[in-house]
């Protein structure tokens, strides 16, 4: 890891995986609760369908915030593989990645963000030198 973003991904690890833990458990009760299973009685039963997600999309959101606390966990104990192929190790890209991803999941009731942003910004920095770096590195048609 980058010594000038592994401070910054210490102080935003534990927001980070809050959040994810959070949704994790809101989807579960959602898909608990049958939320889509709305009452066709209910005067509002229309509208209720229209922004209630179905179960299908509720079970891929859970699997894929799944998935993200998980590669999260990875980046953060340094055991992420970007490829079965690679060994593993910390990549800026696949954390930019993941804290986007993780950023599309917020909310304004969210707290401790900032150092999430702070993060993110210094990632962004990495990432957009990695892309010069390859950029560089290859020819030009």
């Amino acid at each position: 890891m980058p010594d000038d973003i592994a401070p910054l991904w210490t102080a935003a690890y534990p927001t980070m995986r809050a959040i994810a833990t959070h949704r994790i458990t809101a989807y579960r009760r959602q898909i608990a609760d049958r939320v889509w299973d709305i009452d066709t009685a209910d005067p509002n039963a229309e509208l209720l369908r229209a922004y209630t997600p179905t179960e299908h999309k509720l079970h891929r959101r859970l699997k894929n915030t799944e998935n993200l606390r998980r590669t999260l966990h990875q980046l953060d104990n340094g055991t992420h593989r970007p490829c079965t192929q690679s060994p593993p190790a910390f990549s800026a890209l696949a954390a930019y990645t993941a804290i986007r991803a993780l950023l599309n999941l917020t909310g304004l009731n969210d707290h401790g963000l900032a150092d999430v942003y702070l993060l993110a910004a210094a990632l962004s920095e990495a990432a957009e030198e990695r892309y010069r770096e390859l950029a560089a590195r290859t020819p030009a048609v």
